[in-house]
């Protein structure tokens, strides 16, 4: 019976093995991939219509066979380098010199400078010795960008209440302050609160120069009310404005004064380059220039602009 069994299995694997072999030699050889013939890869491309246009968008490009596509290089466009701005005076044209007081201060002093450097303008900055000594940097972007620096004393005391002794050792510290800042000393000196005697004008051997336009800006400190104010003015040709470092509605009225002067056709101009282009002299020691000074009549031999602070020292 085993025996039996055993025949009729062997018989069964035989007729499968059998039917296996049949199918596959049935098979064309092409049909049946190696390893040695791996399958082509077609580029497939958009049907075309009859009139030789990609049905659905535009063909691809088609890439000759061994001929890599040609890469174009692509260069940015070379830009030219911008010419140095170089500021001139025409004396023959209107001119006002804008003057702040009190600085350097931590923040204000640059919100001013940003509106010069923008317009491409000027002013004077007179400095408090002991502020100088904090925040010596503001001082060297004045002078980078052609601004005038002068005196406003050292420690911003009434000058005029003073011995001469005093008087002088304070303006001795706040040109020490400023040779340790920018490497000089000013030449100009504008007395706090604008106060001046017999022994501030003769015994402090500098130039004093105060102001003709006086913008009350610490009292208002509302940048509206200082626009405002100088543009009621009229004519501010060859006048000196004073303002302070010390107020952002300073900075402020700055931002709307400058551009508003420059389309008035005014040039923006520092106080020494305003003597030598206007009025037709340099500052002289010992010397007060004030309103009535900067109320003269244009004169009729300019000067030309006097040299850039510190140049001697270059």
């Amino acid at each position: 019976m085993k025996r039996l069994i055993y025949l009729a299995l062997s018989l069964t694997l035989l007729f499968a093995c059998t039917s296996c072999v049949g199918k596959a030699a049935a098979l064309p050889a092409e049909a049946v991939p190696t390893a040695a013939q791996p399958p082509e890869l077609a580029l497939i491309t958009p049907p075309i219509d009859e009139e030789g246009e990609p049905q659905d968008g535009e063909a691809l490009p088609q890439i000759p066979s061994g001929q890599p596509p040609e890469l174009a290089l692509i260069t940015p466009p070379i830009e030219e380098p911008e010419e140095p701005y170089v500021r001139t005076i025409d004396p023959a044209k209107p001119m006002v010199a804008l003057t702040y007081d009190d600085g350097p201060h931590e923040t204000c002093s640059d919100l001013i400078l940003d509106v010069l450097e923008e317009h491409h303008a000027v002013a004077t900055f007179f400095e408090v010795g002991r502020n100088v000594a904090r925040y010596p940097q503001v001082l060297v972007r004045e002078q980078a960008l052609g601004c005038e620096i002068a005196s406003h004393s050292n420690a911003h005391r009434d000058l005029s209440k003073l011995k001469k002794s005093a008087l002088l050792a304070d303006l001795d510290a706040a040109d020490q302050a400023f040779i340790d800042a920018v490497g000089f000393a000013p030449t100009l000196v504008r007395p706090p609160y604008g106060a001046v005697n017999k022994t501030v004008k003769y015994a402090s051997e500098r130039a004093m120069v105060t102001w003709s336009v006086d913008t009350l800006d610490w009292k208002s400190r509302d940048a509206q009310t200082i626009v405002d104010y100088v543009q009621s003015l009229g004519d501010l040709d060859g006048q000196v404005v004073l303002m302070h470092s010390l107020y952002e509605s300073t900075a402020e009225a700055t931002a709307v004064l400058v551009p508003w002067l420059q389309e008035q056709g005014y040039q923006l101009v520092t106080v020494s380059e305003l003597m030598a282009c206007y009025y037709g002299e340099l500052p002289e020691a010992n010397t007060l220039y004030g309103y009535s000074y900067f109320h003269q009549p244009r004169t009729d031999a300019p000067l030309p602009p006097p040299a850039a602070q510190g140049a001697e020292q270059e």
